[in-house]
C-alpha cells in the first residue's frame, strides 16, 4: 500500500493547507476501497484533482479488521450528517449500499452496476463498462477486412455483454455470434468449431477466461489470424491483438465531479444514476498483430504510444519522480490537448511542486476579495494560474473577481453618465466588458449611451476640425478620440486622428531640435 498511501497523504496535506484559504469549512469525504489496487491509485488521483473536499481513505480489509461492528460504523456516518460516501469497487460499493440509506453513495470503478439495487434511490456513480461498439469501431481500424466476430460466455453477466454486440455489429459492417459455453463443454472444441470462420474474437468479462483457456485462445487466434480483442490491458501483453479499457484517471475525475455536484446541492443520487466511461485507454501488441499478418496504421500506432506514455507518466508519479512525470504529461498534452487525465496529473504535480507559492498567492487573493479590491485579487489569481493553469480554485476565483470588478466599473460608468460625462462613462463601460465580456448590463447600457451620443457626432467632428485647423493638435486628438468612443468605425475621425497624431509628433520634434 506504500504507493497509494503516499498519494493520499500528499493530496490530503495539500487540501488541508488550501482549506485555510476558504471561508467555509471543507467537508471530509469518506472513501472506501475494495482492495489495494493500482487502478484505484489512478482513479483516486483523478478524483483528488477535482473534488472540492478532503478525503479520508479506508481499505475494506483494514476497516473490517478495525471495526468489529460495521453496522455501527455506517450508523455513525449517517448520524454525522454526511452528504456523500464514495466507494471504489464492487465489494465496497455493495457494503455501502447495504448499510447506508440516507447518505448518497457514489460508487466508482464498478462493472455491471445494475447488479446493485439502483432503485434504492441513494446510489449513483461511474461504471467501468465499455460497450462493444468501441471494440467494433477499433476492430475496423485495425483489421478493415474483418467481417465475422465470435464471443464465448458462461455467465449471465458475460451473456449480457456478448449479446449486446449482436445488436450493434451490423452498424460496423460486422456479424457477431455469441456462443454459450457450459461446464461440460470443451473450450478447445468450441474454438475448433469456429476455425476458418472467425475474423475476430471479442473477449467479454467472464470467468470462462481463466489462465488455461486464455492461453488456448491466444495461441488459436495467433495461429489462425484472428484479431483478438480484450478489455484487460495485461492480457494484451500476454498475447492479444488489442485492448480497450477505461481510463481510470478519467473515471476518478468523473466521480469527483459527481461528488462536487452533490456537495454543491445541484443534484443527488436519485437524479444522477450512472455515468459510463467517456475516455478509454487503447493497448496494442504490435508484434502479436504483425504475426497475424496485420498491417498497423500510423494512427493506431500513435494512439498506442500515447497510452504507453500515459502509463509511464503514472508510474513515475507514483514513484515520486515528479519532474520526469510532468515532462511526460506535458508531452502527451502537446499531442492531445483534450486529455483530461494528463491534465489532472500535471495539475497535481504542479500543486505539490509550487504549494508554498500557491498558498501565498491564494491567501493574498482571498484578503483582497474580502476588502473588495478585485483588481488586486485578479492579479494574485493570475499568478497562481501562471504556475498551474489547471488550478480550479484559482480559475473560479479569477472569474468571480472579474465579474465583481466589472460590476464596479459598470456602476462607475452609470454614475459618470448621470454626471454628464459621457466619454468617461464609455471608457468605464469598455473597461467593464474587457474585464468580463459576459456583463450584459454593461453591454446594454453602453449601446444605449452610444445611441444617444450618436446624434452629437457632427458637432464633435466640427469641434475637432476647428482645433486641427488651429494646430491645437492635443485638443484635436481628444475630440476625434471622443468621436471614436461613440462610433469606433467612424472613418473620418479615424483619419483625422492619425493626421493629428502625426503632426503633433512633428511639432514635438521641431521643438526638441530648437531646445537642443
Amino acid at each position: 500500500m506504500g504507493r497509494l498511501n503516499f498519494l493520499f497523504a500528499a493530496c490530503f496535506t495539500f487540501l488541508v493547507a488550501v482549506s485555510s484559504l476558504r471561508s467555509e469549512p471543507i467537508p471530509v469525504i469518506e472513501v472506501l476501497l475494495s482492495s489495494d489496487s493500482s487502478i484505484y491509485e489512478e482513479g483516486l488521483a483523478g478524483l483528488q484533482s477535482v473534488m472540492q473536499g478532503q478525503t479520508r481513505v479506508r481499505y475494506l480489509e483494514v476497516l473490517q479488521a478495525e471495526q468489529s461492528d460495521l453496522g455501527a460504523y455506517f450508523n455513525d456516518i449517517e448520524a454525522s450528517g454526511a452528504v456523500v460516501y464514495v466507494a471504489f469497487g464492487r465489494a465496497a460499493a455493495q457494503l455501502a449500499a447495504d448499510n447506508l440509506r440516507n447518505t448518497n453513495v457514489v460508487f466508482s470503478m464498478l462493472n455491471s452496476p445494475k447488479q446493485l439495487n439502483l432503485k434504492q434511490g441513494n446510489l449513483c456513480g461511474v461504471s467501468m463498462d465499455i460497450g462493444p461498439e468501441r471494440f467494433f469501431k477499433t476492430l475496423k481500424e485495425v483489421n478493415p477486412s474483418a467481417r465475422y466476430v465470435y464471443s464465448f460466455y458462461s455467465t449471465d453477466q458475460g451473456r449480457e455483454a456478448a449479446v449486446a454486440g449482436e445488436f450493434l455489429d451490423l452498424q460496423h459492417g460486422l456479424l457477431l455470434e455469441a456462443i454459450s459455453i457450459g461446464p461440460a463443454d470443451s473450450f478447445e472444441d468450441a474454438l475448433n468449431r469456429i476455425k476458418g470462420r472467425a475474423d475476430a474474437f471479442y473477449m467479454v468479462a467472464d470467468p470462462l477466461y481463466d489462465r488455461e483457456n486464455f492461453q488456448l485462445l491466444s495461441r488459436f487466434a495467433k495461429d489462425n489470424g484472428i484479431t483478438l480483442m480484450t478489455g484487460y490491458p495485461a492480457l494484451v501483453k500476454l498475447g492479444a491483438t488489442f485492448g480497450i479499457s477505461p481510463d481510470y484517471t478519467n473515471l476518478g475525475i468523473a466521480t469527483g465531479e459527481m461528488v462536487n455536484r452533490i456537495l454543491n446541492g445541484e443534484t443527488d443520487c436519485s437524479r444522477e444514476l450512472v455515468e459510463v466511461p467517456t475516455q478509454t485507454t487503447f493497448t496494442l501488441n504490435e508484434s502479436y498483430a504483425r504475426s497475424q499478418g496485420l498491417e498497423i496504421s500510423k494512427a493506431i500506432q500513435e494512439r498506442a504510444r500515447l497510452a504507453g506514455l500515459m502509463k509511464l507518466g503514472v508510474d513515475l508519479y507514483s514513484e515520486d519522480k515528479l519532474n520526469s512525470a510532468r515532462k511526460i504529461f506535458e508531452a502527451i498534452l502537446s499531442r492531445d490537448k483534450e486529455n483530461r487525465a494528463a491534465r489532472s496529473y500535471r495539475s497535481l504535480i504542479i500543486e505539490r511542486l509550487t504549494g508554498d507559492q500557491t498558498r501565498k498567492y491564494m491567501a493574498r487573493a482571498k484578503e483582497y476579495m474580502q476588502n473588495r479590491r478585485y483588481l488586486q485579487a485578479r492579479a494574485e489569481y493570475a499568478q497562481v494560474l501562471r504556475l498551474n493553469p489547471d488550478y480550479e480554485a484559482a480559475q473560479k476565483g479569477l472569474a468571480e473577481a472579474s465579474r465583481l470588478q466589472s460590476e464596479v466599473q459598470t456602476n462607475q460608468a452609470r454614475a459618470l453618465t448621470n454626471a454628464g460625462k459621457p466619454f468617461a462613462a464609455i471608457r468605464s463601460y469598455i473597461s467593464a466588458l474587457r474585464i468580463w465580456p459576459q456583463n450584459a448590463r454593461a453591454r446594454a447600457e453602453l449601446a444605449n449611451l452610444r445611441g444617444r451620443e450618436a446624434a452629437h457626432i457632427s458637432q464633435y467632428m466640427r469641434d475637432g476640425l476647428n482645433e486641427y485647423n488651429r494646430r491645437n493638435y492635443d485638443l484635436a486628438i481628444e475630440r476625434f478620440e471622443n468621436v471614436l468612443l461613440v462610433n469606433p468605425g467612424h472613418k473620418e475621425a479615424t483619419e483625422y486622428l492619425r493626421l493629428s497624431q502625426q503632426k503633433q509628433q512633428a511639432v514635438r520634434r521641431l521643438l526638441q531640435r530648437k531646445n537642443d
